[in-house]
């Protein structure tokens, strides 16, 4: 079974709460991570996993003014160049 991933930026501003969101092909995780650390300062990422037809499950959070990713099942926090540093291994 094919495991997909997607991407929820969820930023406020004057006209509220703005939430695009986009999927992730297959190992472009860690791509979504430089680009996270490298352009975005404000708001969170939501990332959801989905395993085939199966209802999409939530993997992390990143918050991207601390650079930091809460991950939901476990309860760990990474900073974000260590999840890059772990990826691109």
């Amino acid at each position: 079974m094919k495991e997909q991933h997607y991407a929820y930026k969820i930023t406020h501003n004057a006209s509220g709460l703005n939430c695009p969101h986009s999927a992730l092909e297959k190992d472009r995780m860690v791509d979504l991570l430089k680009e996270i650390e490298s352009q975005h300062s404000e708001g969170i990422f939501w990332i959801f996993k989905q395993f085939g037809d199966q209802p999409q499950e939530p993997l992390c959070i990143i918050d991207c003014s601390k650079k930091r990713i809460y991950f939901h099942y476990s309860g760990e926090v990474d900073d974000l160049m260590d999840a890059i540093a772990n990826l691109s291994h």
